[in-house]
């Protein structure tokens, strides 16, 4: 019984490796930002844009599916080792809204119309 103890503790160690991709987050800033035309910065806010919604959309479809595996991993233990631990979704959504800020100050300083203004959600 001992050893069947060892051999699955050691067996999750090595698998937890395993429990997602890991994130690829962009640099906020990139060589060249600053020599970017007004539309190629509206081009490129826009599809980071459309990013973020998809990697959200990842997101909360791996809360889901991690929320499920940790409840069966409750009664059997395989399904633990399934569980998306690393985030990277998030963390890549995380670092686009970044990137896109820093390209929405280069876009304002440039004096672009029109200026684009971001909302920032109530501290209520």
């Amino acid at each position: 019984m001992k050893n069947v103890t060892i051999l699955a503790c050691t067996a999750a160690m090595i698998l937890s490796a395993c429990a997602g991709r890991d994130p690829n987050p962009v640099q906020v800033l990139q060589p060249g930002d600053r020599n970017l035309s007004c539309a190629d910065l509206r081009t490129e806010i826009t599809t980071n844009t459309q990013t973020i919604g998809s990697l959200r959309a990842e997101s909360g479809d791996k809360a889901a599916k991690n929320a499920v595996a940790g409840v069966a991993g409750a009664f059997l233990l395989v399904p633990w080792f399934f569980i998306d631990a690393k985030g990277a979704a998030g963390e890549e959504a995380r670092a686009l809204q970044n990137r896109n800020q820093s390209l929405i100050n280069i876009y304002n300083q440039k004096n672009c119309t029109p200026e684009i203004v971001v909302q920032k959600p109530d501290q209520t």
